[in-house]
């Protein structure tokens, strides 16, 4: 918000904020100045989710079926990193949910999650999925297509960062990244020399440089950014149907998480609970992207319908006349 006050377009690691309301008000600073918003989702950058999604794209496994993803640190990281850290799916698989949305190249519909601990069992003090150091996911999209997430905290193997798509013509997958391609031969063991990378800022040392010089481009040459704000809203979204999903014990829309937040303005937002208390006719948004204000490139392509909110308001004034 100090950045749209101060005429600075920005480059944001996700989340751009853990609350839902306080993550579209900065969104809508941003739009309604007309400045750049870039979310740091980079996965989206990686070499390798990059040639899965031209398979899906140009037709390579046919039409989409299923899309698996898994997602396995070293290590579990310190208590005090998990205390407070919006849990699993939040701090987590929010990139792995993400990269479905991002594969499958449409919105989500809803959401069954579970979680558990097996690793560091003093966790299990904490709150909510914050106890969780192994979760999965099914995501369900439009014409059938499901998504599998699983993440877990610790691999005794190396980062674990896979990704599978099943198609009608064909299956494309990706293996973890070596520092080397070196095999060994013995008798007891044929296999890649050494482990996977073993952190997350060597296995994407490449895709966090790519995006950096891709939001510097999109400056340079005033293009659209590649990963939005609404991206990250969306992300955002779908890890907390997630952890409410792992928490009921049910299915649960998007659209649910996305009726939570009630905007007077496009940047004064509030998480409420549905109820009457507000105007006949003027409930909150059911699709995340109702909540936003066209951004600046989406403006310059005169996109104003990609925005709910005009619509909502009118609609809104011409019953209240």
């Amino acid at each position: 918000k100090a950045c749209a006050a101060n005429g600075k377009h920005v480059f944001c690691e996700k989340p751009i904020a853990t609350d839902l309301a306080e993550t579209v008000e900065a969104i809508n600073e941003m739009n309604e100045a007309g400045l750049k918003l870039m979310t740091g989702l980079q996965r989206r950058f990686d070499q390798n989710f990059i040639r899965v999604k031209k398979a899906i794209t140009d037709k390579e496994v046919g039409d989409t079926i299923i899309v698996k993803l898994c997602s396995r640190d070293p290590g579990p990281p310190p208590f005090e990193y998990v205390k407070g850290g919006g849990g699993i799916f939040n701090d987590m698989a929010v990139h792995d949910l993400d990269m479905t949305r991002f594969l499958v190249g449409e919105d989500p519909i809803d959401i069954m999650a579970i979680g558990s601990c097996h690793i560091d069992k003093s966790i299990e003090v904490l709150d909510g999925s914050e106890a969780f150091d192994t979760a999965s996911c099914i995501v369900r999209y439009p014409g059938g297509v499901k998504a599998m997430v699983d993440v877990c905290r610790q691999s005794s193997y190396g980062y674990d960062q896979r990704a599978e798509v099943l198609g009608t013509k064909g299956m494309i997958a990706t293996d973890n990244v070596y520092p080397n391609t070196a095999r060994l031969y013995k008798t007891d063991f044929t296999g890649n020399a050494d482990m996977p990378y073993d952190f997350f800022l060597q296995r994407y040392n490449e895709a966090y440089v790519t995006e950096t010089i891709a939001f510097c481009e999109s400056l340079v040459n005033d293009t659209p950014v590649p990963c939005t704000g609404e991206d990250g809203l969306v992300a955002l979204v779908m890890s907390i149907a997630a952890d409410m999903s792992a928490a009921e014990n049910r299915w649960v829309k998007f659209s649910e998480v996305v009726n939570s937040v009630y905007c007077s303005t496009p940047t004064e937002c509030e998480l409420v609970a549905q109820s009457d208390v507000f105007p006949e006719g003027f409930r909150p948004a059911s699709d995340a992207t109702e909540l936003l204000v066209p951004d600046v490139d989406a403006q310059k392509e005169g996109k104003e319908a990609r925005s709910g909110w005009k619509t909502r308001v009118a609609k809104f004034l011409r019953k209240n006349k």
